[in-house]
């Protein structure tokens, strides 16, 4: 605690003073750890998360993790535009076509767009749901959209019947 409290210093004084010390003795700078190149390997995704960053990989490398916190500064200033949407959809799938909805035939509703993927290809449940949660970051808020995809599932069908037996019976108060 501070030696600079005078004996009659109140609980309150003598609370803040050994909060204060605690803050001090943090041995990275509050500088260095809002700053992408300074700021120390274990708190980059603390930093990633204040920042907003969509696309992060925990798995990858220091130079990854420092890159996807520059791009996503980018890419949060670029949100609801096309080329967020560009840039989100190529974080997670190569190949896409991206239609606008004056460029689909016949004209769609104002403010939509298709996100079509290859025909050749066939995706899970998981590779759309990665997709969605893509488009959703980059989209304008007014946008509707739909996703044109193959998609493969495994699922297990059930017939189930039932059957009752027994007599109808109608009760009535009328004469």
């Amino acid at each position: 605690m501070s030696n600079l409290l005078p004996p009659n210093s109140t609980k309150l004084e003598k609370a803040l003073a050994k909060q204060a010390d605690r803050i001090t003795a943090i041995p990275v700078g509050i500088a260095a750890l809002h700053h992408v190149d300074h700021c120390p390997v274990p708190y980059l995704p603390w930093l990633a998360w204040s920042l907003r960053v969509e696309f992060w990989d925990a798995n990858g490398s220091e130079a990854q993790k420092r890159q996807a916190i520059w791009d996503g500064r980018t890419f949060n200033l670029s949100r609801g535009t096309a080329n967020a949407l560009h840039y989100a959809l190529q974080q997670v799938t190569p190949t896409y076509q991206l239609l606008a909805w004056h460029q689909l035939t016949p004209k769609g509703m104002p403010f939509t767009f298709t996100v079509q993927l290859p025909q050749t290809q066939l995706y899970s449940i998981n590779d759309i749901q990665t997709i969605h949660t893509a488009v959703n970051a980059a989209k304008s808020a007014r946008d509707l959209y739909s996703v044109q995809a193959r998609i493969f599932t495994d699922s297990t069908v059930a017939v189930a019947g039932a059957a009752r037996e027994g007599q109808r019976v109608r009760l009535s108060t009328l004469d």
